[in-house]
């Protein structure tokens, strides 16, 4: 079922009234503090939402944070004047309104701004009468302008969940957050247990979005070295380390997209600040250079783990656990959700069905009702394997109850005697035998470490009592990717 048809007539008018519900936004925008805390005050007291900013480089920063209704611009900033600043503001958000604030004698100046874009003036000094004045006018044009974006881009189809999909009363809330985050730029930290659909939210959060046809780029963190985290992330200039290489890092591949951070919570500490600056002033510099480079791009992140709890334990730091935290989503798990297993299931099989060039096929009754009583402890990526692999049992064009396979038969068990040498004649030299022997031991260990702990590098390292940089190499050899056993 597509996915944009889970978004029912219920849900979206549930949205609207959210829409209209929510305080307009206004950012002030003013030099001089006692005007600016007089105005915030104002606003505020009247149950607007709004956000200071002192010169024109802290508006753009906020701009880029998040979508503002209103703009109250002084016309005088130190850095760059209303009018070029109405041009800057309105390339990031082209449906914020404009109102300048004027001194005397220079209403010339106000009917240039709104040639340029305002919507309307003030004229200082600003009574609050004035203000609320100018701000009612425009409020209704707000309310009617989000309304219509939301209900273009119902029409439109616009709405997208690739795979998490599902009627079930457990995503309803998944998707409004969905929504209410892809319209704005502020970080977004995707909660829930391995395998729930975490990826699928933070992709659907950016196709939903501004930014929906520019990159959208994933961060593994589990699946990276820690030794390399850093240049991956930042990039770095060839020399810069042993072994480094001319890498641009996924930073800049993201400008002007997403990059989402899956299992953020293995950042290493001592990365972390640099994570924390970079956000904040969305400029970083790679590794060996003495020059920064600026991107624009927004940050999702995701985790298994409660980086709130660990903050109290010195293992995440705090200020960073606040600032990827500005919005929250928690991913339900698939038990939680049963109602909509039977549309997950035949997404995973028709997207099966078309990489394999096959016919479309369906699942039995009997095969349907397995699936719904079991507990599914890995969650959506569970589901997945165990589609793909009734795919492949399946010789025709319906799965059956036989083609489902949900015992965890992936460990062999233990070997006798008998069964090592029947696997190793005894034509061998002692050498190979014992190679051999070691590697499939070695193989037979790893593979239940990563399904034990779903994939994760860190909790596997330390069960194994390995570095992260050791059980890389152990997982070289014996030819595993912590991701076959993760979402």
């Amino acid at each position: 079922m597509p996915a944009n048809s889970m978004i029912n007539e219920n849900l979206e008018q549930s949205i609207l009234n959210d829409e209209r519900r929510k305080p307009i936004s206004i950012l002030v925008v003013d030099d001089d503090p006692v005007v600016r805390d007089i105005l915030q005050k104002i606003l505020l007291l009247y149950g607007y939402f709004t956000v200071a900013a002192c010169d024109a480089a802290s508006a753009i920063k906020e701009a880029s944070r998040q979508l503002f209704d209103i703009a109250l611009l002084d016309d005088q900033l130190p850095d760059l004047n209303g009018v070029l600043l109405i041009g800057r503001l309105k390339q990031m958000n082209p449906q914020m309104l404009f109102i300048i604030i004027t001194g005397y004698g220079t209403i010339e100046r106000a009917v240039e701004a709104m040639h340029a874009g305002a919507w309307d003036f003030l004229t200082k000094p600003v009574t609050s009468e004035m203000l609320l004045t100018k701000i009612q006018r425009i409020e209704e044009v707000c309310s009617l302008r989000r309304e219509q974006n939301y209900r273009f881009k119902a029409k439109q189809g616009r709405f997208e969940f690739p795979g998490a999909v599902g009627p079930s009363k457990a995503m309803e809330s998944v998707y409004e957050a969905i929504l209410r985050s892809a319209d704005n730029n502020l970080p977004v930290l995707i909660e829930g247990e391995t395998g729930c659909g975490k990826e699928y939210i933070a992709e659907a959060i950016h196709l939903n979005s501004s930014r929906c046809k520019k990159p959208f780029i994933i961060m593994d963190c589990t699946a990276t070295p820690e030794s390399l985290i850093e240049s991956i992330l930042f990039g770095s200039t060839k020399g810069a380390f042993t072994g480094s290489v001319e890498r641009s890092g996924l930073l800049k591949e993201a400008d002007g997209g997403t990059l989402f951070l899956d299992e953020v919570g293995e950042f290493a500490m001592e990365i972390q600040p640099k994570l924390l600056r970079c956000l904040e002033t969305k400029r970083f510099r790679p590794i060996g250079s003495t020059k920064e480079i600026e991107s624009d791009f927004r940050i999702l992140c995701a985790t298994n783990r409660d980086l709130k709890k660990e903050t109290s334990q010195q293992k995440f730091r705090q200020d960073l656990y606040y600032r990827i935290s500005a919005q929250k989503i928690f991913a339900p798990p698939l038990r939680e959700r049963a109602s909509d297993i039977p549309i997950l299931a035949q997404h995973f099989l028709d997207e099966i069905a078309a990489q394999q060039e096959r016919e479309k096929v369906t699942i039995a009754p009997n095969a349907m009702r397995r699936m719904l009583s079991f507990s599914w402890p890995g969650n959506i990526r569970q589901l997945k394997f165990a589609i793909e692999s009734a795919f492949f049992n399946a010789s025709g064009g319906e799965i059956d109850e036989s083609h489902i396979q949900l015992e965890d038969d992936r460990l062999s068990p233990s070997l006798s005697e008998n069964d090592i040498l029947s696997s190793s004649p005894l034509e061998k030299d002692f050498k190979s035998f014992r190679d051999a022997a070691v590697l499939d031991a070695e193989r037979a260990y790893i593979k239940a470490l990563l399904i034990k702990t779903d994939g994760d590098v860190r909790k596997a390292a330390e069960e194994a009592g390995l570095t992260r940089e050791s059980l890389y190499r152990v997982l070289s050899r014996c030819g595993f990717s912590p991701s076959e056993f993760r979402e």
